[in-house]
């Protein structure tokens, strides 16, 4: 009897023991490969969600763009109204109707932000009388105190992976007191 020794080894030194095998551990030959089938579905499902918030994010900035494409124009329609007059050109009003939204749109493809297409861009241009007023200031509205409207129009692509695109159409409006 070996006194302090609490395991007195193999049998035979020389020799290793094998150890137990945990059958848990080891993959049955049926159920190799199933955790790359796993992370595949996973990384679809998870990939497709990133790319949908993006697209989501992507949707609210072109908005916002639109916003602001919105109230720049209304405020270049604003400055150039009827009475509109310019030391060096005279008159430089931009008129009514489809003059009016050539204009604009002229004016917005020069600050073009990105991702922002500027042939797609539509312009719209409604004048009307002041608030609480049932006439206009001058025959096509235009004038001092008049009210002008523009609404910009937008195309957006909501493009994610695995899920069908979607086209649908963003408008933006500016209502603005003409000032000159």
């Amino acid at each position: 009897m070996n006194r302090g020794v609490a395991n007195p080894g193999p049998a035979n030194p020389g020799v290793a023991t094998p150890r137990p095998v945990n059958r848990a551990l080891k993959p049955r030959p049926s159920e190799q490969g199933a955790g790359t089938i796993e992370f595949t579905v996973s990384a679809i499902v998870l990939f497709t969600l990133i790319f949908g918030v993006v697209g989501v994010a992507m949707a609210f900035y072109t908005y916002e763009v639109l916003n602001e494409y919105a109230r720049d124009a209304s405020r270049y329609a604003m400055v150039h109204g009827n009475g509109c007059n310019s030391p060096i050109n005279g008159n430089c009003s931009i008129g009514t109707g489809g003059g009016a939204n050539s204009a604009l749109k002229t004016y917005l493809n020069y600050e073009i932000f990105p991702g922002i297409n500027g042939t797609q861009l539509q312009v719209s241009t409604t004048y009307t009388h002041a608030p609480g007023l049932t006439t206009c200031f001058v025959t096509n509205c235009n004038g001092a105190g008049d009210q002008v409207t523009v609404t910009v129009s937008y195309p957006y692509l909501y493009v994610v992976p695995f899920v069908p695109q979607r086209s649908f159409t963003m408008n933006a409006s500016s209502t603005m007191i003409i000032s000159q």
